[in-house]
């Protein structure tokens, strides 16, 4: 990744590294290589041209790095031009959470830690970490904005009372109540737990907030059983009495539902049987985003979640044509979540939840503020003897390409992937990978690679869900006119979230 310079301010980064994903280039499914290439839309010049069209109107980001650092440098250009901000930050739970790691195209996984919820110093260290983020989130917020804060029964109280400082007591408008069933009652000592609380603040006194009818919840049983149909549509009877007389009157039923209480039911927390299940123990479902955001925001207005984590919210403003920034300091967040947005296509439409959504995501730029060193690190528990690996200090991870070109057309092929660090791993982690295949996450190529940034025009990735890969991509078309040689960027990065790169060159003849 191409190194940008910024001028360097107070905690703020003086070197920050983007990566440029444009997925109408996305040649995931047969379908759209097809399309593409009919089209002689990968010819050079003219997809660069259209880049460059991108570019000049509004790109999605989602930015990995600390999100204090990420707050501040926002303000400079975001400062009141973001509508709505949601955030689900850790709840003070002193625990660990994970993500599990799929291995190839089999049931075999395991678990690395995905965030740290504890805190050296207690209760006092956790409210200054999110004392100081909401008070730039608040500066970030348009004067018709609103912001979610998630929580739960750890931390909702001393959250409140931040909130109300911070936003104004006068500017509190609910605590939501997501009341999920528990899956399984662990204790006989306390009440079992099946709630989370969500604080819903403005900016001001007027702000955005829509009567849409798909944010309506169902009608109770009791009137879902007793609407009827008549020349003028569905109705139910409602019933009374007068002087010991029954009475009845007809009600029309015009809308989907009844307008939403603040205690939310319904809306199941995420399986692992579920479409939108991703691996992250805390992920938050579609169907809560939605209604959230449907409220309290407009089309085109900007969603922010500055705690991304898989990518939900920025996947449902993705569907209902909000632009959006999403940020997690998790490395393993962010590569979720990339995978998530390039495979969109593939999910559950929000509007439509029983199919498919069926389009791509639009392009979105990844910005780091974050060092590559700390994107791949092996667990000590699955190392032998738990020792710490040095391996990528003394070898490189290389890949082996095969390249066919035919006139003016080229593909490539993933031949072969050396990971020096296996020989460290355990035997228990170590027999669940059956060749180098198993170890590959994610492939991608850049045709036109310009030493500046990385914009794949090829990509093959795993998902829970689908686990099945391509290793050999669709053909590239270039310009038979063009004189330069082509320079090719491919991308791997592994289960264990290590990434490689190989530059492969093409002399054409003049």
């Amino acid at each position: 990744m191409v190194k940008l310079k910024w001028k360097k301010q107070k905690q703020i980064s003086n070197k920050v590294s983007v990566e440029s994903w444009s997925n109408y280039s996305d040649l995931i499914c047969p379908k759209i290589i097809n399309k593409f290439i009919d089209q002689n839309f990968l010819k050079n010049n003219e997809f660069l041209n259209f880049l460059k069209k991108i570019k000049e109107n509004w790109i999605n980001k989602l930015i990995w790095g600390d999100n204090l650092e990420i707050l501040q440098y926002l303000l400079k250009k975001f400062e009141e031009k973001i509508d709505l901000i949601y955030i689900d930050p850790p709840f003070f739970t002193n625990s660990e959470f994970y993500h599990k790691v799929f291995i190839g195209t089999s049931n075999k996984s395991f678990k690395k830690i995905a965030y740290n919820d504890k805190w050296n110093n207690g209760i006092d260290s956790y409210l200054d970490f999110i004392y100081e983020r909401l008070c730039l989130m608040k500066k970030l917020l348009s004067e018709k904005g609103s912001i979610y804060v998630h929580v739960d029964w750890h931390i909702s109280h001393y959250i409140k009372l931040i909130m109300d400082q911070i936003f104004g007591l006068e500017n509190f408008r609910n605590e939501i109540i997501w009341y999920y069933p528990a899956a399984s009652a662990q204790t006989k000592r306390f009440y079992v737990r099946s709630y989370d609380s969500i604080l819903f603040y403005t900016k001001s006194d007027d702000y955005i907030f829509n009567d849409d009818p798909n944010i309506y919840m169902d009608y109770s049983k009791r009137v879902k059983n007793a609407v009827q149909k008549d020349e003028k549509g569905y109705f139910y009877y409602r019933g009374g009495s007068h002087d010991g007389k029954k009475l009845s009157r007809k009600v029309y039923v015009e809308k989907k539902g009844v307008f939403p209480r603040d205690v939310w039911t319904k809306i199941p927390y995420i399986r692992a049987n579920t479409l939108e299940y991703q691996g992250f123990s805390t992920q938050k479902p579609e169907r809560l985003l939605k209604r959230i955001i449907l409220a309290s925001s407009n089309k085109n207005s900007i969603i922010a979640d500055f705690f991304c984590g898989t990518g939900t919210t920025l996947a449902v403003s993705e569907k209902l044509n909000r632009r959006w920034i999403g940020c997690d300091l998790n490395w393993y967040a962010i590569n979720t979540t990339i995978k998530r947005l390039l495979n969109l296509q593939h999910s559950n439409d929000i509007l439509n939840w029983d199919e498919f959504y069926g389009k791509f995501s639009n392009s979105f730029e990844v910005y780091s503020f974050m060092s590559d060193e700390h994107k791949g690190k092996i667990p000590e528990l699955f190392l032998i003897n738990n020792k710490k690996t040095n391996s990528k200090k003394n070898e490189k991870s290389n890949l082996k390409i095969n390249v066919n070109r035919d006139d003016n057309r080229i593909k490539l092929s993933l031949e072969g992937y050396f990971f020096p660090y296996f020989k460290e791993l355990n035997k228990k982690i170590r027999t669940k990978i059956s060749d180098w295949k198993d170890s590959i996450d994610y492939f991608a190529v850049d045709f036109n690679y310009n030493n500046n940034e990385f914009v794949p025009q090829w990509i093959s990735l795993r998902t829970p869900k689908t686990r099945k890969m391509r290793f050999n991509t669709g053909w590239y078309y270039y310009d038979k006119a063009r004189k330069n040689n082509i320079d090719i960027l491919v991308k791997i990065i592994d289960i264990f979230g290590f990434e490689t790169t190989k530059k492969v060159s093409i002399i054409l003849r003049t």
